[in-house]
Parts: structure tokens; C-alpha cells; sequence
């Protein structure tokens, strides 16, 4: 595969990005909103993944880049200043690509991607050292005689990452396991495994203030047709305190978790509403000790994550799905919330965003743009930086016309 020279394809770049700043009239806060075009024909469909924050506040954007039919993706690291503008994307060599999970930044500066990979219906982990310009330094397959999801990975400090997996076992199971890794030796300090009975898949790791772990994760069926979620809490070492079932609708799409800053967890998952076909997202706030204390349902939004704030206030992002002229519509949308369930800030993407606004005016696109949020972080000055993707329909009357999934970034002022 082919790719641009900096200079060509930062120069497209910038002709291509549309940038627009919005204050929307349901938020206190200001929203800038950024979208970039991967510019490769070859790979239409891009999503933004995971944020990293830079030690000179630039922001790293991990996304996945796929081809028209999904069957062969690459990663892709892109790095944009902290006002949003575009400074680099490089498209990483891998072959076999699933799905990505995770990025760290070692002791080095340089950034340690993780996902899985498949191939001959067996999945594996995959690893990549990449410098900050997007130089593939090293590049791991992990080996195993089971198929192995790397799920996620979380930073503890300056030299160590909890990693935690799925992988099949001997009995035909899948089981969770979970090992701390020293980033600057390389070696794995320990690792244990979660044995059950059940079929179990880790979807997200916690690392609370004491060190302790919480793995958030389903139990599916013996055939695998459906499931529940569940928690584990383990100790700084990986050994289990508690396990932990939630009674939630069983059509939910993601799960996400946080704790407060006294220990508190916040459990959510975005689903819709079998009898109105409506978004919806329960959130259920869990003691240290796993007593289920209070829940609330948000109303016209399936979330992706949830992110806690020093200040006692969350935000949950996803997307609402709408109606519009009669096409269905997904719209990428946020809350922030106090911890009595408040809703401090909100904002739904819209005809006065662009590229929607842009669109309008030249009447170029037939239906508005579907759009979803898949990850977001706090910056160190107090932003919040949310991205994932934003499809761009056809255009009217320009046969041929692409569609295309680009990457989105949506920068939250931090007075919101």
C-alpha cells in the first residue's frame, strides 16, 4: 500500500478539514467540532478509537482504517495540536487487523499500541511500538495455542500497564485473564488467570486510586447467544475480592465503568427500547463492596463509555438515533451530570455542525451525516476531548460519489 509523503498529504489535509466552531443553546460549554478525511481511497472507513495526550498537549488519535467491505484494516496514528488542527496520520503496516484496544506512552516518548488480530478464525494480540511521527519501531504478534482478545490495557504509572485478555481454554471455555507489565524492561511482573465455569469476556479494566482492579465484562450463554454483565474487583497483585452480576436489558450494545473519587462505581450500558425503538442508557452506581446503591435511565442516548471528573460530575458519550425525512439517523451526543444524576451540560451533533452546516449551504448531500462518539478523555487543561467517527452520505447529483466514514473530534471547553 501506497502512502502520502507529509508534505502531500498534509497539504491535502488541510483543504479537505472543515473546521467550525458551535455554541449550542443546550450547552453551557463551547464545542469545537473537527472531522478529517483519510484521503486514501483504498480505505473509506475510518474511526477514531483511543486518545492520548502528549507531553506538549498535542493529542494522538488511534483509529482504525478499513477498506469498503471491512476485510482488511490497518491502524492509524494521527497527532493534532490542542486547538484541533491537524499536524500528521500515518497508516501502520499490519496484516490481519481485528480490532485495536488500547495505546500507552512509555518512558521513551514513544507510543505502545494494543489490539488483536485474526486469521484463520483464530484471533491473537497485537502489539506495535510507534514513534511519535508514526515510525513502526516494533511490531509484536503474540503467540498462543488458543484463540486470544486483548481487551484492554490501563496505565498505573510511568513504567507500568495493566493488560487484561479473553482467551479460550482447554475446556472450550473463554476466560479472563489479567497480568502487570513493566513498559521500560518489557517483562511481565505477573499474571493471573480468571477461571470459571462460564463462557467470560473482559470488555474494559479499572485501575482505582488504591491500585485495586475492577475488570467489567459479560457471561454468555453456553451457545453464546446472549449475555450479562459482570464485575470483578481483584487486588493490586490480581488476586479476586468479589465477583458482581447486573440485572440489566439484555440487548445492550456497550458497557462502560468509572469510579468517584470516594471509591464509588458507576456501571452503564446504552441499549434501545424494544417497544418505542428509542436510545436509552442505564447507569447503576455500585459500593466498594459491591452493594448496588442507585440507577438512574438517560433518555435518547446509547453510550459507548463514561468518564468521571475530580469535581463530582460524569459524562457519558454515544449517540441518539432520530428520524429524519423519513431516514433513520445517528447522531453523535454527550451529557455531563452531577453525581445526584443532574444533567449539567449536553450537546447532540446537528444541522448547525459541521459538516452538516457546510452541506446545507451548497446543497450538495441528500440526508444529513450519521455520527457516533467511541472514546473521550480529560485533558490536563481542563478540556475534554471526545472522537469517533462521522459518515459522510452521498452526494446529490455526482454519480459515483463516495461514502466515506472520516474521523471525528469534538473539543468541550472546560467551563462546561
Amino acid at each position: 500500500m501506497k502512502l502520502y509523503s507529509v508534505r502531500k498529504e498534509k497539504y491535502l489535509a488541510i483543504i479537505a478539514l472543515f473546521v467550525f466552531i458551535n455554541i449550542s443553546q443546550s450547552a453551557k460549554s463551547q464545542t469545537s467540532v473537527f472531522y478529517y478525511d483519510n484521503l486514501n481511497k483504498s480505505y473509506p472507513n475510518n474511526q477514531i478509537v483511543k486518545l492520548l495526550e502528549s507531553p506538549n498537549k498535542d493529542l494522538y488519535l488511534l483509529g482504525k482504517t478499513s477498506d469498503s467491505k471491512y476485510q482488511i484494516n490497518k491502524p492509524i496514528l494521527m497527532r493534532v495540536d490542542k486547538k484541533g488542527h491537524f499536524l500528521s496520520r500515518k497508516i501502520l503496516a499490519s496484516k490481519y487487523l481485528n480490532k485495536l484496544n488500547g495505546m500507552v506512552l512509555l518512558p521513551s516518548q514513544d507510543i505502545k499500541i494494543f489490539g488483536s488480530c485474526k486469521s484463520n478464525e483464530k484471533y491473537y494480540p497485537y502489539e506495535s511500538i510507534v514513534t511519535p511521527d508514526g515510525r513502526v519501531k516494533t511490531k509484536e504478534a503474540g503467540f498462543s495455542v488458543f484463540s486470544t482478545w486483548l481487551n484492554d490495557v490501563k496505565t498505573i504509572d510511568e513504567e507500568h500497564v495493566i493488560v487484561v485478555e479473553t482467551k479460550k481454554v482447554k475446556t472450550g471455555k473463554f476466560n479472563i485473564s489479567v497480568y502487570k507489565v513493566n513498559t521500560k524492561s518489557k517483562e511481565q511482573e505477573w499474571f493471573k488467570k480468571i477461571s470459571s465455569e462460564d463462557n467470560e469476556e473482559a470488555n474494559e479494566i479499572l485501575v482505582m486510586r488504591d491500585n485495586k482492579i475492577i475488570i467489567l465484562g459479560k457471561k454468555y450463554t453456553d451457545d453464546l447467544s446472549s449475555y450479562v454483565p459482570i464485575i470483578y474487583k481483584l487486588t493490586p497483585d490480581g488476586r479476586q475480592i468479589w465477583k458482581k452480576g447486573i440485572d440489566v436489558p439484555r440487548n445492550f450494545y456497550n458497557q462502560s465503568i468509572c469510579v468517584n473519587k470516594k471509591g464509588v462505581l458507576y456501571y452503564i450500558c446504552g441499549y434501545t427500547k424494544e417497544t418505542t425503538g428509542l436510545c436509552e442508557t442505564r447507569l447503576i452506581t455500585l459500593s466498594s463492596e459491591n452493594k448496588e446503591l442507585n440507577h438512574k435511565t438517560f433518555q435518547n442516548i446509547s453510550a459507548n463509555g463514561i468518564l468521571s471528573f475530580n469535581k463530582n460530575t460524569f459524562m457519558i458519550y454515544g449517540s441518539n438515533v432520530l428520524v429524519k425525512n423519513s431516514h433513520v439517523v445517528t447522531k453523535a451526543k454527550y451529557i455531563i451530570f452531577d453525581d445526584d444524576f443532574n444533567v449539567v451540560s449536553q450537546k447532540q451533533l446537528g444541522k448547525n455542525d459541521v459538516p452538516d452546516s457546510e452541506f446545507s449551504k451548497k446543497k450538495f448531500y441528500i440526508s444529513p451525516t450519521n455520527s457516533d462518539l467511541l472514546t473521550a478523555m480529560k485533558l490536563s487543561d481542563g478540556r475534554i476531548a471526545c472522537a469517533g467517527k462521522i459518515f459522510m452520505p452521498n452526494m446529490k447529483n455526482i454519480k459515483n460519489a463516495p461514502r466515506r466514514n472520516n474521523a471525528l473530534l469534538l473539543l468541550i471547553d472546560k467551563d462546561w
